[in-house]
């Protein structure tokens, strides 16, 4: 026998068990301070982690902020006034740009550094004239934007970065457009999104902050700390354990932004060590209150065994000695029982033993089962979060380009009407006919625009739709012709039409435009030829299919699928391809709105679409559009007949008054000068109150036409209601860049609404108006 088991059999169990307690103590103790190094180690990990991805998150945002001002003064910068030099009108437009970003303001200034214009003050006020002799060789050389960094602007006295802007008349510089960037603005972005314990800072290229919590408004222009600075001299992103400005021990993550900036996030390490020592300190008291209570629980057992085993030597002693027993107590019962029990404990654990065997084959077969289980849901899980994100994504960019249509359809009904009436005047002058070409050429670039415009609010789900029930079958056998001139005689087109086809309620001339799109795409996919597959089928999504999409609801939809036998699409391409701009084909092949346009129009549909695709293999689009249920006749949908541009307008009838009213200057003395031509005698009002006074003034009026965003206190919509009361009769023809809710609901045009879209021609306009007109009379 061992020493130590010499030693323990001269001490008394009491001791023996006081000793296996301190012996259990002792690595509860010891277990509870490595847990705890490593919980530390972890959450530093964690907040490194954190810091780190959150700089980069902020450095997106702060991005996204210097791409929205040059977004804004890019616009500006192509703005006619500008171009021809009518500072006085650019003013006030960029004025009302601004009202985008809040707080900012915008300056142009000549080649040689003086100042033309600022919004900080009315236009023609007196300003100090700023030089600056390298502008247009040291920054513009290359004519590219130029992001400037913090510095104090001449006019608002204030720091400020600006985003630069060089506009070029040939190769000579005109002017150039600066937005400044607030550096509230940048506060903004991240002010209440972290609390007290957390510094946050942006810098600019000379490590200067533009942005910081703690003490902006002390901080603003400084130098950031030396050790930050030495790190990013070293490297330009990472995670870094410095001291802050204020001398406080800090993680710091960074990251830089596009434009050379850097961004930081930083942890007090003191804020980080005290919940760790909270833990610590808890952990401690609980171990020692364990270990103190084994402790105790030992004295008490061993004491208790001590009297049960004098009873038992007792016992045997008497029974050694040939003497009866009593029936005495002892402290447990086992003592009175053991030796029956051991025999029986032998048979009875061997039968335990093999059904044990049993249920542990049988539990480590539903662990594995459960574990496929769990791994399955996680999978499903992680598809729908991806799916989840990839939608807000879409929705973003989808408000976005909303905007810029809006602006841009306001500057395409001035060009595409100004160069057709320019056409149309120098139609019968001698000599003129050589200028027709340049004028057909800019006509067709705005025609293209405004395609452009139209698809981008496909897009963004903000065009006006006019559904109607129909067949998908019916339409897609109509289009049979198309579809074959469309493809050429190196692709078959097959068509696997469904029997029994569900009736939907969709925009016909849309769907066309988006299965035309798709058609296009499987196309350019087989550039060697191949088979290209129409096919439709009734489906229906239960509620396990939809909880993994946001915006699809359970129910029966009608299946419309286009599939390709070409070269396919990657996973990470696959994962973009309803961007806007963003294309797999080369350059120069595709304009990335196609299937842009088709998202759009389906997703307003209140329908569903998925791509299928494996490189090399080939690509199935599919697009799933709500069954309609309700008792309706399908309409059939005929193809549109090919409008006569050559046939002579409609003129208005003797004395037909009409009230226009847009408050945008172009498009307004284009639509009065278009109908004043064509005989119409015109009152034109700037707003909605302007408009209604005339209303109430005017004995004869046979027609309003108003813009539906207007400035003032009455929007079109709200006009045309005010109208209806005093002139019940009067017709109302809206126009606009893109919907509102003013008179689209659910993307469907409200049944009293007619509308003409922005861009608009001389013949649109003409043919909406005269058709309006007979109707009211009819």
């Amino acid at each position: 026998m061992s020493i130590l088991g010499d030693m323990l059999i001269r001490r008394p169990l009491w001791h023996q068990l006081v000793l296996l307690a301190l012996a259990t103590a002792l690595p509860l103790l010891l277990s509870s301070y490595l847990m705890f190094g490593r919980l530390a180690a972890n959450e530093h990990n964690t907040v490194r982690q954190s810091l780190f991805l959150n700089s980069k998150t902020l450095a997106a945002l702060v991005d996204n902020e210097i791409d929205t001002h040059l977004a804004i003064a890019t616009t500006l910068s192509r703005s006619p006034a500008l171009i021809s030099g009518d500072l006085k009108n650019f003013w006030t437009e960029a004025t009302e740009a601004l009202q985008l970003v809040p707080g900012s303001w915008l300056t142009i200034h000549s080649p040689s550094g003086e100042m033309l214009l600022t919004t900080l003050v009315p236009f023609g006020a007196g300003i100090d004239k700023i030089t600056n002799a390298d502008v247009s060789t040291a920054k513009f050389s290359d004519r590219s934007p130029w992001i400037e960094d913090l510095a104090l602007d001449a006019v608002s006295k204030r720091l400020s970065a600006m985003v630069d802007i060089p506009i070029f008349q040939g190769n000579d510089l005109k002017y150039i457009i600066a937005i400044s960037l607030v550096p509230e603005r940048f506060l903004a972005l991240f002010k209440d999104k972290y609390n007290n314990s957390e510094v946050v800072g942006i810098l600019d290229r000379n490590q200067k902050f533009v942005a910081r919590i703690p003490d902006h408004d002390k901080r603003l222009g400084t130098l950031a700390s030396a050790g930050w600075r030495a790190a990013i001299d070293k490297a330009s992103e990472g995670i870094i354990e410095i001291k802050t400005l204020e001398g406080e021990l800090s993680f710091t993550g960074y990251a830089p932004t596009r434009n050379g900036w850097t961004v930081g996030v930083a942890r007090l390490e003191k804020d980080i060590q005290s919940p760790l020592q909270s833990i610590a300190l808890s952990s401690l008291a609980l171990s020692l209150a364990l270990a103190a209570l084994s402790f105790v629980l030992a004295i008490v057992i061993a004491r208790n065994i001590n009297v049960g085993m004098a009873a038992l030597t007792t016992a045997a002693r008497a029974v050694g000695e040939g003497n009866k027993i009593d029936v005495f107590p002892t402290p447990f019962a086992e003592a009175t029982t053991l030796a029956n029990t051991l025999k029986n404990a032998a048979t009875e654990l061997d039968r335990r033993g093999q059904a044990l065997e049993n249920i542990n084959a049988g539990l480590e077969q539903k662990v594995s089962e459960r574990t496929a289980e769990l791994r399955e849901e996680l999978k499903r899980r992680e598809e729908a979060e991806a799916i989840l994100r990839h939608t807000q994504k879409i929705e973003t960019i989808g408000q976005l380009t909303g905007g810029i249509a809006h602006d841009f359809n306001n500057m395409l009904t001035v060009i595409m009407g100004n160069l057709d009436t320019v056409k149309r005047r120098m139609a019968n002058i001698e000599g003129a006919a050589t200028l027709m070409r340049p004028i057909e050429s800019a006509q067709q670039g705005a025609r293209n625009a405004a395609k452009l415009t139209h698809r981008l609010l496909a897009f963004s789900r903000q065009q006006p739709l006019e559904p109607e029930v129909i067949s998908i079958n019916s339409l897609i056998l109509g289009l049979s012709d198309m579809m074959s001139r469309s493809v050429g005689e190196q692709v078959k087109i097959e068509t696997v039409l469904g029997a029994g086809i569900w009736p939907t309620y969709v925009d016909a001339n849309q769907l066309e435009n988006s299965l035309a799109n798709l058609i296009v795409n499987a196309r350019d996919a087989m550039p060697n030829g191949g088979k290209l597959t129409i096919e439709t089928a009734n489906t229906y999504f239960d509620d396990a299919y939809v909880e993994h999409f946001k915006d699809v609801k359970s129910g029966a939809y009608v299946m419309l699928s286009v599939t390709d036998a070409g070269t396919g699409i990657d996973r990470e391409k696959l994962e973009r391809i309803f961007e806007p701009f963003f294309t797999t084909k080369g350059v120069g092949k595709g304009t990335g709105l196609g299937l842009a346009m088709v998202h759009g129009f389906v997703k307003q549909s209140g329908g569903h679409i998925r791509v299928y695709s494996e490189v090399g293999q080939g690509t199935s689009v599919k697009i799933y559009l709500p069954r309609h249920a309700e008792n309706a006749n399908i309409v059939s949908v005929p193809r549109a007949a090919q409008e006569n541009r050559e046939a002579e307008l409609p003129r208005a009838r003797k004395g037909e008054t009409i009230v226009v009213v847009e408050d945008d200057t172009g498009v307004s003395e284009y639509a009065v000068s278009v109908l004043e031509d064509l005989g119409y005698r015109i009152l034109a009002a700037q707003d909605g109150a302007e408009g209604l006074a005339i209303v109430k003034k005017t004995r004869r009026i046979d027609l309003l036409f108003t813009d539906v965003v207007l400035g003032g206190e009455l929007n079109g919509r709200q006009l045309a209601d005010v109208v209806k009361e005093i002139r019940p009769s009067l017709p109302v023809l809206f126009t606009t860049g893109y919907t509102r809710n003013a008179i689209v609901h659910h993307g469907k045009l409200d049944d009293d609404v007619d509308l003409l879209n922005k861009p608009y021609t001389q013949r649109d306009l003409a043919l909406k108006v005269r058709a309006i007109l007979d109707r009211s009379r009819a």
